[in-house]
């Protein structure tokens, strides 16, 4: 069955063998001025690399700055101020002050995500890749809307191969994203070019 095409971000479905699955979420902290929705599942790196505020990642920054890991969700103090800090999936673009984020940093971490567009196929595990980014769907609950970039893919070893992402196997299920024959099938991430997974300073 071809799949149809579906933007969700990066799932969160596991951790590499040898990882402790600890589940653990870091805090980071967002900038109240960063006017840039954040979605539910978009990676994040830092505001420059001496930074302490995180922010959206972008496909081209990433050529020379690791991300930081995936957005869950954040605590802020709505714009206008006089109430308590409030839940957000999504970082809404404004607050009244810098806001508490969550992210999966975990180096083993293993992520489900879909491809933007030409399938991904099985030769393709082991390689690297990049992602492609975009508003997040505020509506209901602010899911990412990134996906897999297959136009980048490189292979270990490369001057290219320096991505934020590995490869590690095609989706297995049934139904949308499992037919590895057609456009926005799905497949299995890890962290390739991550603030904990680079040999470089962050």
């Amino acid at each position: 069955m071809a799949n149809t095409q579906t933007q969700f971000g990066f799932r969160h479905i596991g951790f590499l063998s040898g990882y402790a699955p600890d589940y653990q979420l870091n805090n980071y902290q967002i900038a109240s001025t960063n006017a840039t929705k954040i979605g539910y599942g978009d990676p994040v790196m830092k505001n420059g690399t001496t930074s302490s505020f995180i922010v959206q990642a972008t496909a081209a920054a990433t050529a020379t700055q690791p991300i930081v890991g995936i957005f869950q969700g954040c605590y802020y103090v709505p714009s206008g101020g006089g109430v308590a800090p409030v839940w957000s999936n999504w970082w809404p673009g404004a607050a009244n002050a810098n806001a508490t984020a969550y992210v999966i940093d975990a180096p083993g971490a293993l992520f489900l995500a879909a491809a933007l567009n030409t399938a991904i196929s099985s030769g393709a595990i082991g390689n690297t890749i990049n992602f492609s980014i975009g508003t997040p769907s505020t509506v209901g609950a602010g899911l990412s809307t990134a996906t897999l970039d297959q136009s980048t893919l490189s292979a270990p070893g490369t001057t290219a191969s320096n991505l934020p992402f590995k490869v590690v196997s095609l989706y297995n299920g049934v139904g949308n994203g499992s037919d590895p024959t057609t456009s926005y099938n799905w497949a299995v991430v890890t962290f390739n070019f991550q603030q904990w997974k680079t040999v470089g300073g962050f």
